[in-house]
């Protein structure tokens, strides 16, 4: 159901509707309305800051839109674990973005939404954003003040990285042109009624399931895969539409894709459901996903995206550009010990055993594990014996000590 402005309520056929509907019902005043949210607002809001004191450690994503009026705004979400170990999000806000989009600025009004909310420097970890320039220098310049910003690290959004990964194989040549004549041949059905109709019918005769065509949304993630895909499974009951001189004029006949073209579809759509499989499991928000996406990239990789002695010169290409842009955007061949994706693998009770990483690689990871526990219990100690609170400054966190030489042999089969 669409959202109404409140005034509406102001509004005199509003009121006549109201009253012949419901006549004992008295519409309430627009202040009214106002003071009844702004009311709930506070409830709510006091509650939000009630359980972020209560956690240890607060991230943030942060997207900024521009609605249909041409006015931007940034909607920042926090997101952290309850003492219950309960995975919460809440949306902070969703402020107009009066300023440039700079990374100066995002950093700004990002710091100016978490002091709202009475959220500590040294609790806030972590920002997940897109890929775009400006939000990495939001981040780099979060890290440049930590005393005053936080000890944040930034992280990329891996379904919207994914998206760029998918986005560099659909520009390809032949796909590209694929592509463009599946959009034509789906974009046919949906502007004609009658031709909609005689697909219904085709599908019954040829006992395939009844589904409609799904053309691709600019701005629906994987919609291009989903539209070959479903176009792939509806191949007879169109090609026998187009084909009936009754239904389809004789110039439109030429929409139907060629034989290279229907299988090009159909290897594409293979090749890239996986991917849209992979962003869903990342997408879902009561799942932890920053401690799977290395396990799933290596396993793409290596069990998907290996090239096999069937695939056609294209798909062997669309295979090699995907395992390159997956390596490039996460930099897999440098991840250090210390990473954000690392460390949470070797936390998780799934992934803990690292399989995707060598065994000399796990050891330093799984030492890097043990230094990080050590030094907060540490810090943890020596609150405690000097009657600190646990909201003491941030910054200690951000020289922490070099690692001390540990044995390694045995480490990892322990973990």
């Amino acid at each position: 159901m669409d959202m109404r402005p409140i005034y509406i309520v102001e509004g005199e056929g509003f009121r006549k509707l109201m009253k012949k509907m419901e006549p004992g019902y008295t519409v309430p005043k627009r202040s009214s309305i106002l003071d009844a949210m702004s009311l709930k607002y506070s409830d709510h809001r006091d509650q939000i800051v009630t359980q972020i004191e209560n956690s240890t450690a607060v991230s943030f994503t942060t997207d900024i839109w521009t609605s249909v009026r041409m006015e931007a705004y940034m909607a920042v979400t926090c997101h952290f674990i309850t003492r219950e170990w309960k995975l919460c999000n809440f949306v902070l806000e969703t402020k107009v973005m009066e300023v440039n989009h700079t990374g100066v600025n995002i950093a700004e009004q990002l710091g100016e939404v978490a002091d709202a909310f009475a959220i500590p420097n040294y609790k806030r970890v972590a920002v997940v954003h897109d890929n775009a320039s400006n939000m990495k220098l939001c981040t780099e310049t979060l890290k440049k003040e930590p005393k005053k910003r936080g000890n944040v690290q930034g992280v990329y959004c891996s379904g919207h990285t994914l998206q760029l990964c998918i986005n560099t194989v659909l520009k390809q040549d032949r796909i590209r042109r694929t592509v463009a004549a599946a959009r034509n041949l789906v974009g046919h059905f949906r502007k004609s009624p009658k031709a909609t109709a005689a697909l219904k019918d085709k599908q019954k005769q040829q006992n395939v399931i009844v589904h409609t065509l799904t053309n691709d949304v600019a701005t629906r993630w994987n919609s291009t895969c989903e539209m070959l895909d479903r176009l792939v499974e509806q191949r007879w009951p169109v090609t026998a539409v187009l084909s009936e001189p009754s239904i389809t004029k004789k110039a439109d006949r030429t929409l139907d894709l060629t034989a290279d073209q229907w299988k090009l579809a159909q290897e594409t759509a293979e090749v890239l459901g996986p991917l849209i499989t992979l962003t869903e499991l990342l997408s879902q928000e009561e799942n932890v996903s920053l401690s799977a996406t290395m396990q799933m990239l290596f396993n793409l990789k290596r069990r998907h995206l290996s090239p096999k002695e069937d695939d056609s010169p294209v798909i062997r290409e669309v295979k090699k550009t995907l395992v390159t842009e997956i390596d490039s955007r996460w930099k897999l061949s440098l991840l250090e010990p210390s990473s954000i994706y690392l460390l949470s693998s070797a936390l998780d009770q799934r992934f803990k055993h690292l399989k995707f990483l060598t065994n000399e690689k796990k050891d330093i990871v799984y030492i890097e594990v043990v230094r990080l526990a050590e030094h907060l219990h540490q810090r943890q100690t020596v609150r405690e014996v000097e009657g600190e609170p646990a909201t003491s400054d941030r910054e200690e966190e951000t020289a922490v000590p070099p690692p001390k030489k540990k044995e390694t042999a045995g480490y990892a089969d322990a973990v």
